[in-house]
């Protein structure tokens, strides 16, 4: 826009300059060739071609004279392209020198350099929002690693608690159990038949309280986090998607690689609630030989297939970057609906 502004100005001027001093030429053709060619210069870009419409501005002008009217249009783009470069070309109005002429050839000049001007500091204004950008998703994915590492070091917090919990159940109460059985034991080898029976049955008690401690006590140990049921509490919070879980994972997992995979189930859900319009949404963690393999796919339809969402969806960004610390790799495909496929190799 600033262009075109610019060089309706200068056109004005050209057409004042031409018939101040040609007051009794027609130079309507003159006007229309040089206008022709300054617009071929704005749209055409490969640096050939404009050279290319330079030479045949030069052309016109040798073979006749009066273009020399309308060369502060070429030279506006002649500026942009060549710089200082582009004063060398003033060399032509000594041919037909005239104070207007070299005015409206100033005039022309300064506002390319202006424009030239604009222009870079436009280039350097675009550089740095891209920047501002850049640390902007940069920065969203930091703070979507803090919340996922803050969420971690309090289960973390919790697991130790338990385990606090657990020894001292065991150093206490474990043994204050063990050591009753072991009285009552006692007391029925002295007692008689009736005795006997009171005792049986207070021993049948404590056996199966010190059974319920020690299952308990084995749970806080062993339970860092119920990966199953974890899913199934994120399934029910989205009661507007049908979910089915396929869950075929062995117990035994490490506590970080569940924490991962709830973590890659978590975005999953929560990028289907958010940018899709499914109603169905499929979940499947099955356990290969040497792999585990995480499966989601939506029927949603609400998607956008020339996007490279690895690089501009955070979301998949984190799951891939959590397939890649298991040496595992991510897929995802539109195909009636959108899927997510992670490969976590196992070891």
């Amino acid at each position: 826009m600033r262009r075109f502004i610019e060089k309706s100005f200068i056109v004005l001027f050209c057409l004042y300059n031409t018939y101040k001093i040609n007051t009794t030429r027609d130079l309507v053709f003159y006007f229309l060739i040089s206008l022709i060619l300054s617009l071929c210069l704005d749209l055409f870009h490969p640096k050939k071609v404009r050279v290319f419409i330079y030479f045949i501005f030069l052309i016109f002008y040798l073979y006749d004279p009066l273009f020399i009217y309308y060369l502060p249009l070429i030279l506006y783009n002649m500026y942009l392209d060549f710089n200082i470069y582009a004063f060398f070309a003033m060399i032509l109005i000594l041919r037909d020198f005239s104070i207007a002429n070299l005015l409206v050839f100033s005039i022309s000049i300064y506002l390319s350099i202006m424009t030239k001007r604009f222009n870079v500091f436009l280039n350097q204004n675009k550089i740095v929002r891209d920047g501002l950008k850049e640390d902007a998703i940069y920065l969203k994915k930091y703070t979507e690693q803090l919340k996922i590492d803050r969420e971690k070091n309090i289960h973390i917090a919790i697991l130790t608690e338990r385990n606090r919990i657990a020894r001292e159940l065991h150093d206490s109460i474990g043994h204050a159990i063990s050591s009753s059985i072991l009285q009552v034991e006692a007391l029925k080898i002295v007692s008689d038949n009736t005795m006997v029976e009171g005792l049986d049955l207070l021993q049948n008690t404590l056996n199966n309280g010190m059974n319920d401690i020690r299952n308990s006590i084995h749970n806080l140990y062993n339970e860092s986090l119920d990966l199953e049921s974890r899913i199934e509490s994120l399934c029910r919070e989205v009661p507007t998607i049908d979910i089915q879980l396929i869950y075929k994972l062995e117990d035994s997992l490490p506590y970080d690689l569940k924490f991962d995979i709830l973590s890659i189930i978590r975005e999953a859900i929560t990028n289907c609630a958010k940018h899709s319009n499914a109603t169905e949404l499929k979940i499947s963690l099955l356990s290969q030989p040497k792999f585990y393999s995480i499966i989601v796919r939506d029927n949603g339809n609400k998607f956008n297939k020339t996007d490279d969402l690895l690089t501009k969806g955070i979301g998949l960004i984190s799951m891939n970057e959590i397939a890649s610390k298991y040496n595992g790799f991510l897929n995802y495909e539109f195909d009636n609906g959108f899927k997510i496929h992670l490969t976590l190799m196992k070891g």
